[in-house]
């Protein structure tokens, strides 16, 4: 059966499905993805003015009040009029719509929504109103630990073996050649490992000062957090006067830090890599890798080791492989140490949120959430 044209029909006189799917002998009428640029929200908030929420059988397959993690978030089955049903999918890649029980034009459909989005404003407008409205903040501890995983992994992959040196004056070409490229190959390994171990340190130092300010966002109290610039003095102190009150400035903890601990002492000595790292300078004591004379010209070592190794000094700076290899170290150790200081109940909490990427944040209720993966909140308001 084919119906007319449905562009200006009003969603107010539309009813409820009285099946979930199509009959078997007949099937869908047609499918259509809606454009990337379709305004969804008020789509949602037309659907749910009218429907009170989410209807269609898909919703019905997942768990009560939805499943951010489904391949289908909602839907809404109705008849715009009889006896075409109307099918409104939330996918994963967009939104879909399904249709049958009579032919329309495609062009029409997209129309029938854009024209009841546009004279129903107002009640679009309270439904709009009535939903939780969450920011989706990019997790800094999260990504910082998945650069220094990468750079650690990286790290490991690499293996230096310095090259033979000619010990002849006169070389073969061909022997000469091949020496030029693995002593090439050799200069590339050097750089690469430079960059992959000045990587690990930075991301290593930045995991520590992201999940101390992670804690600090989820667990700080309320008096702090209702003062902005309470709450900036706490956020920008340095990292050891933040361990030192974390369990006066934060709820969930079952004992304070010691800083006296193997964990903070190793993570002060991240900290100083690298801070020698983004601070240093080229001093004639701190940066020194040797000492060479010369005659005019002619360079003398005080032993009879290979030059090439002061000649390509990127090897010699910092950081070492082995000093970013202990900076990784260092962070997990202070991270896992201050987990342990939390009570049960906030750990696991914790360790929810840390490896949720991004976060959720309901700016009416000043709740965290995670909106992909486990559907956990956490409210703040609640201590």
């Amino acid at each position: 059966m084919i119906v007319g044209s449905i562009r200006t029909r009003d969603l107010a006189d539309a009813v409820r499905s009285p099946e979930p799917m199509p009959a078997e002998s007949g099937g869908l009428s047609g499918r259509l993805h809606l454009p990337s640029h379709f305004p969804e929200l008020k789509l949602f908030a037309l659907l749910k003015w009218k429907f009170g929420g989410p209807n269609g059988p898909l919703t019905f397959l997942g768990p009560p009040g939805g499943d951010p993690d489904g391949p289908f978030k909602w839907d809404f089955l109705f008849m715009p009029i009889e006896p075409l049903r109307l099918q409104i999918i939330r996918k994963t890649e967009g939104i879909e719509l399904w249709w049958w029980g009579a032919e329309v034009e495609r062009d029409d459909l997209v129309a029938y929504l854009e024209h009841n989005i546009e004279i129903h404003d107002a009640e679009i407008s309270r439904a709009i109103d009535s939903l939780e409205e969450y920011s989706l903040i990019l997790n800094p501890y999260a990504r910082h630990k998945a650069v220094a995983d990468i750079a650690l992994a990286e790290l490991q992959r690499i293996e230096i073996v310095p090259p033979t040196i000619p010990g002849a004056v006169h070389v073969d070409p061909e022997q000469l050649i091949a020496q030029v490229k693995t002593f090439q190959s050799y200069l590339q390994l050097i750089d690469r490992q430079a960059v992959f171990s000045m990587l690990l340190v930075s991301s290593s130092a930045f995991m520590v000062e992201s999940f101390l300010n992670l804690l600090i966002a989820i667990l700080v109290r309320t008096e702090i957090r209702n003062s902005k610039s309470v709450l900036t003095e706490t956020l920008f102190r340095k990292w050891r006067a933040k361990l030192e009150r974390l369990h006066i400035d934060c709820h969930g903890f079952a004992n304070p830090v010691d800083l006296g601990d193997s964990r903070v002492r190793d993570a002060k000595q991240l900290f100083d890599i690298r801070n020698h790292i983004a601070h240093s300078y080229p001093d004639r004591s701190d940066m020194k890798i040797g000492t060479m004379w010369f005659q005019e010209q002619f360079p003398v070592l005080s032993e009879a080791v290979p030059s090439h190794q002061f000649t390509f000094a990127l090897s010699n700076q910092l950081p070492t492989a082995d000093e970013a290899h202990f900076a990784h170290k260092a962070a997990g150790g202070l991270i896992d140490y201050l987990r342990s200081l939390l009570t049960d109940e906030t750990a696991s909490m914790i360790e929810l949120v840390s490896t949720s990427n991004p976060l959720g944040y309901n700016e009416t209720k000043e709740i965290y959430s995670v909106p992909f993966g486990q559907a956990a909140i956490i409210a703040m308001t609640c201590y």
